[in-house]
């Protein structure tokens, strides 16, 4: 039985949900967060179907420093240890450089990125102990390029991907690695949001919506989230050991940038 324990942020749904169902086939004891209590009882029968271990769910806004506190003292109560992390919070919302608020994204920046920098600092020093863990960082390609709606996100998005450099670069000869998973159009609540904008924008049907979206992707396609999943479950493991510091796309070779 695999004795480690993984907090997954985020976990309600979306790609967040299908990192906790795989993590869950792995046999990792599971921390599952979000903010709506239901979602996550749901989550957790499913679970326990799949691996009856010593699971947690932690109920509350991350992105609110006395919740992540609480959230990382009850970790070392009930565990004493943590080896996976999975940052997993959505961004601001769209604007422009024109018409940026700089309150707006003072609190945005705040809400995704100073949250995950204060998770990879409580989880580091778990990890630690056992000189054994496994960071990954959900963000996505604005980092790396910018769209001129997406301002925000896209300043939010490198900052984190510097840092996460960064703080691989520091964490590495504690044998704790730190990557990010830049997803491209996954089918998630947020991917399904966005064609309803595009039906009731354009006045188009949702075959036309789906099909313009899949259209601008080389695969042809939008992706599903086990195929996020299943890369973030292999970083997770040992024989992932020598990948840190690393930006991996999953979007079906839409990045055009080196």
């Amino acid at each position: 039985m695999n004795k480690q324990v993984a907090l997954v942020l985020g976990a309600s749904q979306g790609i967040g949900r299908a990192v906790a169902l795989e993590l869950a086939q792995e046999g990792y004891s599971l921390i599952i967060n979000a903010r709506t209590e239901s979602t996550l009882k749901d989550l957790m029968n499913e679970i326990n179907d799949i691996n009856l271990g010593n699971h947690m769910i932690f109920q509350g806004d991350v992105t609110e420093k006395n919740v992540r506190d609480h959230l990382f003292f009850k970790i070392k109560e009930e565990y004493g240890r943590l080896d996976i992390l999975i940052n997993n919070i959505p961004g601001g919302v769209p604007d422009t450089f024109q018409n940026y608020d700089p309150n707006v994204t003072v609190n945005a920046f705040s809400n995704k990125a100073i949250t995950y920098f204060d998770c990879m600092k409580n989880a580091s020093s778990l990890m630690e102990k056992n000189q054994y863990g496994r960071i990954i960082n959900l963000v996505g390609n604005l980092w790396k390029e910018p769209t001129g709606n997406m301002f925000t996100n896209s300043l939010i998005n490198a900052s984190i991907i510097n840092a996460s450099k960064n703080i691989s670069r520091q964490l590495a000869e504690k044998k704790i690695t730190v990557n990010c998973i830049n997803p491209g159009f996954i089918k998630t609540d947020r991917y399904y949001k966005y064609i309803d904008n595009l039906i009731t924008n354009n006045g188009i049907s949702r075959e036309k919506a789906e099909a313009a979206v899949a259209e601008d992707i080389p695969s042809k396609r939008v992706g599903d989230p086990q195929e996020v999943s299943s890369l973030i479950a292999y970083l997770c493991s040992e024989k992932a050991a020598y990948v840190t510091g690393q930006q991996i796309s999953v979007d079906g070779g839409t990045l055009k940038s080196l």
